[in-house]
C-alpha cells in the first residue's frame, strides 16, 4: 500500500456502496418471490434505515475520537481499556477470520465466473480474480476509492442495461402479500447484508479527513445507492418471470438471452471486486495498526491467505467460513452500540463536525440493536 491520501466525495461514496453490493444481492430476488413486493419494499426500507443509523453512529465514533482510528483499537481505547491486552487480541483474531472468510468467498465465486466465461482452469480464474483484487489494494487508499469508485459505475451501467432489456419482453409484477415469518426474516436479514459496510467507516473518514462534514453524506450516498441497486436487480427479476431462480442471474439469462448472462456474469464479478477491494484493505489496516508493521506486510497478511485458502479448502468448507464470518461480524455490530456511548461520554473532540441527534437517542438504539438481531436469526434459516 501506498502513502495515505485524500479521497474525493464519489470515492469516498463507493467504498461504502462497494462494500456493501456483493454476489449475494442475486438471491433477493428468489426470497422476494416467498414474501411478496410489499414486504420487500417494507423490509428494504426499514433496512436502509436501521443501516443508515448504524453506519451514522461509526461515523460519529470515529469523528468524535478523532485518530481515524479501525474498529479494534476503539474498542480497545473505550470498552477493553482497564481489561487484559488478551481480549483486544480475541477481538482482532476473530474480526481478522470475518474478512479471511468473506475474502475467501468472493475469491471462489469471483474466480469461478472468471473461469467459465473464458474456459479457464478453475485455479486459473481464482488466481486471475486474485491478482487483480490484491493488486488494488497494494496501492493504497487512493487507489481503492478510484477502482470503487469506476467498479461501481460499472454495476450500475449493468443495471441500466438490464432495465432496457425489460422493455423487450413481457413483464408483469405480481403485488400479493406472501405469509412466512422464516421467509421475512430471511429476505431482511439478506437485504441487510447488503447494506453491510460498517468496516469501511474508518476508510472513508480516513480519505474525507480534510472535510469531514462529507463523511456522513458520503455514507447516506453509498447505501442508498445500493437500496436503489437491490430494488432495481429485485423488481426486474420477479417482473421478467414469475419462476426465480435462487440466483437472479440464472433468470434473467433465461428471460433475456445470452447477452444478459453475460452482463449479469460482469455484475457478480465488478459485485465482488469492490467488495474484496473495501475489506482487504479494511484487514489490512487493521493488521498494520494491531501489529504495528509496515503496509507492505500488512497488505500481504490481508490478502495472501485468503487465495491460499480457496486453491486448498473444499467448498463446503469455505461456505461454512462464510457462515461464521458473518455471525461473527454482526457481534461486531452488536459491540457498536456500548462503544458509541462510551465515545459519546469521554472522547476528546467534544464539539465534533458531525453528530446524531434524535436518531442518537436511546430509542433508536434499541432498534438497531432489534434490526441486527433480526438480521442474525434470518441469515441462519434455511432459504
Amino acid at each position: 500500500m501506498s502513502q495515505k491520501k485524500q479521497l474525493t466525495f464519489l470515492e469516498a461514496t463507493a467504498i461504502i456502496t462497494g462494500y456493501g453490493i456483493g454476489g449475494g444481492i442475486m438471491t433477493l430476488p428468489f426470497l422476494t418471490t416467498k414474501t411478496g413486493l410489499p414486504v420487500m419494499f417494507t423490509l428494504l426500507g426499514l433496512g436502509f434505515f436501521i443501516s443508515w443509523i448504524m453506519h451514522l453512529m461509526i461515523a460519529e465514533i470515529i469523528i468524535r475520537d478523532g485518530d481515524n482510528s479501525q474498529m479494534v483499537e476503539l474498542f480497545q481505547k473505550y470498552i477493553l481499556k482497564n481489561r487484559p491486552a488478551i481480549f483486544t487480541w480475541i477481538i482482532f483474531i476473530l474480526i481478522a477470520f470475518a474478512f479471511l472468510a468473506s475474502l475467501s468467498a468472493y475469491i471462489a465465486g469471483g474466480g469461478k465466473i472468471i473461469a467459465d466465461i473464458f474456459g479457464l482452469p478453475l485455479i486459473a480464474g481464482q488466481s486471475i480474480f486474485y491478482a487483480v483484487a490484491a493488486g488494488v489494494v497494494f496501492f493504497g487508499l487512493k487507489a481503492l476509492g478510484m477502482s470503487e469508485k469506476y467498479g461501481v459505475f460499472i454495476i450500475l451501467s449493468a443495471v441500466l442495461v438490464f432495465m432496457g432489456g425489460c422493455f423487450s419482453v413481457p413483464f408483469s409484477l405480481k403485488m400479493e402479500v406472501l405469509g412466512g415469518a422464516n421467509n421475512y426474516l430471511k429476505l431482511f436479514g439478506m437485504i441487510m447484508f447488503s447494506f453491510f459496510a460498517i468496516f469501511s467507516v474508518p476508510q472513508v473518514a480516513e480519505g474525507l479527513d480534510h472535510n469531514r462534514k462529507l463523511i456522513p453524506r458520503a455514507i447516506t450516498l453509498g447505501i442508498a445507492i445500493n437500496a436503489v441497486v437491490i430494488f432495481a436487480i429485485i423488481i426486474m427479476t420477479t417482473g421478467v418471470s414469475q419462476a426465480v431462480d435462487e440466483v437472479a442471474i440464472i433468470t434473467l439469462g433465461a428471460s433475456l438471452g445470452r447477452w444478459a448472462s453475460i452482463t449479469g456474469s460482469v455484475f457478480i464479478i465488478f459485485a465482488m471486486l469492490t467488495s474484496y477491494w473495501s475489506v482487504a484493505y479494511a484487514l489490512a489496516t487493521v493488521v498494520e495498526e494491531r501489529l504495528k508493521i509496515a503496509p507492505r506486510p500488512s497488505w500481504l497478511i490481508a490478502t495472501l491467505p485468503s487465495l491460499a485458502l480457496v486453491l486448498v479448502l473444499s467448498k463446503s468448507f469455505l461456505d461454512f467460513m462464510e457462515l461464521a464470518g458473518g455471525a461473527i461480524a454482526l457481534i461486531v455490530a452488536f459491540m457498536v452500540m456500548p462503544l458509541y456511548n462510551a465515545v459519546r461520554k469521554s472522547a476528546r473532540v467534544t464539539n465534533p463536525d458531525f453528530k446524531l441527534t434524535t436518531l442518537g437517542t436511546v430509542a433508536f438504539q434499541a432498534l438497531v440493536v432489534i434490526g441486527y438481531i433480526a438480521m442474525a436469526i434470518g441469515s441462519v434459516l434455511p432459504k
